[in-house]
């Protein structure tokens, strides 16, 4: 059953427009589309989405014909980007994920419908579906209880899924953090007992999730969530925590919050060898180690 969303007249900014454009043309042409993913978290939560990505059930192929600057940048995932004003959205064909043998990537994937795309993403409200033309709102896995209700769920199996693609277990905390949510017990017990197996995450990958973590909204709660789930012991087994460090990190995030500073917040009263290996073992960048003096 669909749920109405009228969008406040502030949040329909000149990137909504260009994205409801593109869907407007894809229903014309006989498609189903919609808005889908963070953005319509984001409206939904009353705030201004970063970007916006599309969902449809045109292959790459019936989306060039649509949009003839469209090209693919992930044909075997069936994604499109469509130029815009300038700008470039994303359009992604419905899709059904196979095993994830490697821990990262499915093994294949398949066109399918919109309640198979929705069962291969990550949690509920990640999976709500807006359409800006009818200003409805597809709930296929139950998110908007979730969503309303602040409470982070994996779909389907949370030892199943967040065993797929073990970078999730990061991207549970750093959504929890952000928006301030509570975890699912069943999904907090998944992350926990799968917590050892981050660190096969290729560093880069990892070191970007919390990266990402330190400079959004909440970092201290993120990083109190990477030390109660195990996540921290598994990543960084010598790395001393206290209640006392996690105190002096939140101030010292909140007293320069300077993207290429919340290292030297993160391993605060470290001494300069573990500093300097800490920035090797996480890839940092030049500017990043220069702000450490590593």
């Amino acid at each position: 059953m669909a749920t109405i969303l009228m969008v406040k007249p502030e949040h329909r900014t000149a990137a909504f427009r260009r994205a409801a454009n593109i869907v407007a043309r894809l229903q014309e042409a006989g498609h189903t589309a919609y808005f889908v993913g963070g953005c319509v978290r984001d409206l939904l939560w009353d705030l201004d989405p970063t970007d916006y990505d599309v969902a449809a059930s045109a292959k790459p192929e019936e989306v060039a014909g649509i949009f003839p600057g469209a090209r693919g940048v992930g044909q075997r995932f069936g994604v499109s980007l469509v130029p815009v004003e300038g700008k470039s959205i994303e359009v992604a064909a419905f899709r059904e994920d196979g095993p994830y043998y490697d821990h990262r990537r499915p093994a294949w994937v398949r066109y399918a419908g919109l309640e198979e795309d929705a069962r291969r993403r990550d949690f509920t409200l990640n999976a709500l579906y807006y359409d800006p033309v009818a200003d409805q709102v597809v709930d296929p896995v139950e998110g908007l209880p979730d969503l309303e209700a602040h409470i982070l769920r994996v779909i389907g199996d949370p030892f199943d899924r967040l065993d797929e693609d073990w970078l999730r277990l990061l991207r549970a905390i750093r959504f929890a953090a952000r928006f301030n949510l509570e975890i699912e017990f069943v999904t907090w017990d998944a992350i926990r007992a799968l917590a050892p197996l981050a660190v096969n995450v290729v560093a880069e990958r990892r070191t970007d999730e919390i990266r990402r973590m330190l400079t959004g909204p909440n970092p201290a709660k993120a990083v109190g969530l990477l030390y109660t789930s195990g996540l921290w012991k598994a990543l960084w087994p010598d790395l001393p925590f206290s209640l006392q460090r996690l105190h002096k990190i939140a101030l010292e995030l909140e007293r320069d919050p300077r993207p290429e500073a919340v290292w030297k917040a993160f391993l605060t009263d470290l001494p300069a060898d573990t500093v300097r290996q800490m920035a090797e073992e996480l890839r940092l960048t030049r500017a990043e180690k220069r702000e450490l003096g590593s």
